[in-house]
C-alpha cells in the first residue's frame, strides 16, 4: 500500500518538479476526477488545463474556483456532449487548434445503469462513456501525447478487477447488464491501454480502480429504481458503504499521484524514470499490467499497488486479444463514422 503521506510528500513536490505542464480532463466536472483536477491545479507550476464537459456554466464555475487555487495556470473549458463520438472527434479538433503537445490524459466519464441505453451512435451509451469515448480521445490525441517527453493516460475505471470477455458479443448487445458491462468496459479498457503502452514506449498507461467513492454516480443509478427499493438504498446502504469508502479528497490526492509519480514510468523512460516525481523514501518502481517492474501500463488498486489477474491477462496476451479489441474497437469507430456522415 503506497501511504497517505507518501502521496501527499510526491504531490507536494510537483510544483517544483514540472512546470508548464498541458493536461487534458475528460469526465471532470464532479466526483472524483473532479478532485483530481483540483489537486492537479493546487500542487502545479502554471499549468495549462482544458476541462471537457457538457454544462457551460458548471465549466464557468470550475474555471472560477481553479483561477483562485492557482492564479498562475490557464484553464480552458471545452463544452461538448461526449457521449457520442462525433462530439468526442469535435473536442479533440478544438484542442488540437490550441496545443501541440499533451503531456496528461485523464479520463473518467461515465454512469451507471441496471438497463441497456442505446444512444445515437447504436452504443449502449454507459459502455460507450466508460470505454469508446475513451478510446476514441486516447487515438485523436496520440500525436500530441507522442509530441511529449513524456506523457501519462490515466483511466479511472476498474483497473486490476478484470474478468472474461464474451468475445461473440463484445458490444454487448444480446447480453447486457450492469455487472458484465462493468467487467467488458474493464478488462477492454486493459487490453487497449496495454497496446498503446507497449507500441509507445515514452507514453504511460494508468488504468485505477478508485475503491468505494461516495459520487453522485450512486444516486444516477438508483433513480429509476422502485421507491422502496430506492429508499433502503439511499437511506441504509448509502451510509454503510460511506462508512467502508474512501473520501473525495483522499481518491483525488490519490489520483494525482497516479498521474504525476515516477513510480508508474513509461517502458522506455530515462533516469530519472518517467519524468515524473521522484520518488518518496522507501517507494519502488510499480510493477505492470504483465508483472515486470516499469512495464509502461499499470493496473492499479486504490491504494497505488498493482493488481489484476494474472492468468487471465496472460492468456489474453498470449491470444494477441489487445490487437483484436482494437480492431473491434477501430470498426465500432469506422461504422459510427460512416452512419453520421450517411446523415
Amino acid at each position: 500500500m503506497v501511504k497517505l503521506k507518501d502521496v501527499q510528500e510526491s504531490n507536494a513536490a510537483l510544483s517544483s518538479t514540472c512546470s508548464g505542464q498541458v493536461a487534458l480532463f475528460v469526465g471532470a466536472t464532479s466526483g472524483i476526477a473532479f478532485h483530481t483536477l483540483t489537486e492537479y491545479v493546487r500542487h502545479s507550476s502554471r499549468p495549462k488545463v482544458y476541462i471537457v464537459g457538457r454544462g457551460e456554466a458548471r465549466l464557468s464555475t470550475i474555471i472560477e474556483g481553479l483561477e483562485k487555487i492557482n492564479p498562475q495556470g490557464s484553464y480552458i473549458s471545452i463544452k461538448s456532449e461526449i457521449s457520442l463520438l462525433k462530439n468526442v472527434d469535435a473536442a479533440c479538433e478544438e484542442f488540437k487548434t490550441k496545443e501541440s503537445r499533451l503531456d496528461l490524459l485523464l479520463m473518467c466519464p461515465g454512469y451507471l445503469k441496471l438497463s441497456r441505453i442505446d444512444n445515437a451512435d447504436g452504443l449502449e451509451d454507459t459502455i460507450s462513456l466508460r470505454y469508446y469515448v475513451r478510446m476514441r480521445f486516447v487515438q485523436n490525441l496520440l500525436p500530441l501525447l507522442l509530441s511529449s517527453p513524456s506523457s501519462r493516460i490515466v483511466s479511472i475505471h476498474g483497473g486490476g478487477r478484470e474478468g472474461r470477455l464474451n468475445e461473440a458479443d463484445l458490444e454487448l448487445k444480446h447480453t447486457f447488464s450492469l455487472r458484465t458491462a462493468a467487467m467488458h468496459t474493464i478488462t477492454m479498457n486493459t487490453l487497449a491501454l496495454e497496446e498503446v503502452a507497449s507500441s509507445n514506449p515514452s507514453i504511460s498507461c494508468i488504468h485505477v480502480f478508485p475503491g468505494v467513492v461516495i459520487t453522485n454516480g450512486y444516486t444516477i443509478l438508483a433513480e429509476d429504481w422502485y421507491l422502496p427499493l430506492r429508499f433502503l438504498f439511499m437511506r441504509i446502504m448509502i451510509p454503510i458503504l460511506t462508512l467502508l469508502s474512501v473520501s473525495l479528497q483522499e481518491s483525488g490526492e490519490r489520483h494525482l499521484f497516479h498521474a504525476t509519480s515516477s513510480r508508474y514510468p513509461p517502458a522506455g523512460a530515462k533516469d530519472p524514470p518517467g519524468g515524473g516525481v521522484a520518488l518518496p523514501k522507501g517507494l519502488e518502481v510499480a510493477k505492470g499490467a504483465d508483472w515486470n517492474e516499469g512495464s509502461g501500463c499499470y493496473l492499479l488498486d486504490a491504494n497505488g499497488e498493482t493488481a489484476g489477474d494474472k492468468k487471465l491477462l496472460e492468456e489474453y496476451r498470449k491470444r494477441e486479444m489487445g490487437k483484436r479489441i482494437w480492431e473491434h474497437t477501430q470498426e465500432v469507430f469506422d461504422r459510427v463514422i460512416a452512419k453520421d456522415q450517411m446523415g
